[in-house]
């Protein structure tokens, strides 16, 4: 693990978001929203992952509810397999397709190897977890930094 926390710690310029993923993002809302007071931002369907996501922020912190929308969905496999819980840590970077050159020349697995549109504008681009310790990692390009 060491190698990738070198590299990514000139690739990153902080946490993005936490994704946690839901059977049901209503019934998540219920504890998220409601209960935790966390603002909402509106339900985005994201085509390329399958995936309906619902952003949450606490103050300046964000996390993403991620749910499936079809049965091909890789959260439907991730739930089939480990249930509800943590999928993936997001983090920021000023750039998605030049993050993705730097890990690929430092010899890091990539699931993606070009950006793809994620939710809000963003681009997105998922890092193997052979690469990282067996955690999932999202690079995102939010368009408002």
């Amino acid at each position: 693990m060491k190698k990738a926390e070198k590299v990514l710690a000139g690739v990153t310029r902080g946490l993005h978001h936490v994704a946690i993923a839901v059977a049901s993002l209503e019934e998540a809302r219920k504890l998220y929203e409601q209960a935790l007071g966390m603002r909402a931002l509106p339900v985005e369907f994201v085509a390329g992952q399958k995936v309906n996501v619902l952003v949450l922020f606490s103050d300046a912190q964000r996390i993403e509810l991620v749910e499936p929308a079809a049965e091909d969905s890789p959260i439907t496999n991730f739930l089939a397999k480990r249930g509800p819980g943590i999928h993936h840590l997001a983090w920021r970077v000023d750039d998605c397709a030049a993050a993705i050159a730097a890990l690929k020349k430092a010899g890091l697995k990539m699931i993606d190897e070009q950006p793809k549109p994620g939710s809000h504008g963003t681009r997105v681009a998922f890092v193997h977890p052979k690469a990282t310790g067996g955690v999932l990692m999202e690079l995102v390009e939010d368009p408002h930094s």
